[in-house]
């Protein structure tokens, strides 16, 4: 499906935005199954489980930055999420994808942050952890484009901002979304659909200058 290309630096992020909104989520450059193998290693001894936080601490980061606001919160949660699954591994069964297991408690991890205090606004000198093979142009786009993002996430209703989150910053399917936020799929994509629509108009207000 061809897609016209964006105009502005607005366009271009609601653009992205809308794109991934029924894109399959992010995956990794391994195949998913790979998760099960380093699990049952990882079970078997926990070095193994250095694979899983390098394979995947970049995503829990990013969602974690944009659910909470500020980069030193969010880091801290991305260490107590891995402490956590890393303590509570043989807990896992795999009967859902371990990536919606892991995320499941950062969630938990946030909304435990959300209930002590409001999240901060602090993102002047938040830093995403990009990969090694980005071209610099890219990462500053990055950083631009996430910076954004989250400042405007932090303004839509909690609910919204978390499917957004979830979906699209997580890369998880509505299924697991669902099942985090304890709801049907038809209500998440709802949220996704009013959510993404809150963002259009926090990014793009009306008598905003499309040219």
């Amino acid at each position: 499906m061809k897609t016209s290309s964006p105009q502005t630096a607005t366009q271009s992020m609601l653009w992205l935005i809308a794109t991934l909104a029924d894109a399959p989520p992010a995956t990794s450059s391994l195949p998913a199954t790979d998760d099960t193998a380093l699990v049952r290693q990882a079970q078997q001894d926990l070095q193994h489980f250095t694979e899983l936080y390098e394979r995947h601490v970049q995503r829990v980061y990013r969602y974690l930055l944009v659910r909470v606001g500020n980069v030193a919160d969010a880091q801290d949660l991305t260490s107590q999420t891995f402490i956590a699954a890393m303590e509570n591994l043989d807990k896992y069964k795999g009967q859902r994808p371990f990536l919606a297991w892991l995320f499941g408690i950062a969630r938990n991890k946030a909304t435990d942050m959300y209930r002590q205090r409001r999240p901060d606004a602090d993102l002047d000198t938040a830093v995403s952890l990009p990969d090694s093979d980005e071209h610099p142009d890219d990462i500053v786009h990055h950083h631009l484009s996430m910076e954004l993002v989250t400042r405007k996430l932090q303004t839509i209703a909690p609910d919204r901002a978390e499917a957004i989150s979830l979906r699209l910053i997580a890369g998880l399917e509505v299924a697991e979304v669902a099942r985090l936020m304890d709801k049907n799929e038809p209500a998440v994509r709802m949220l996704l659909h009013r959510g993404l629509r809150d963002l259009q108009a926090q990014l793009h207000p009306v008598g905003e200058d499309a040219s």
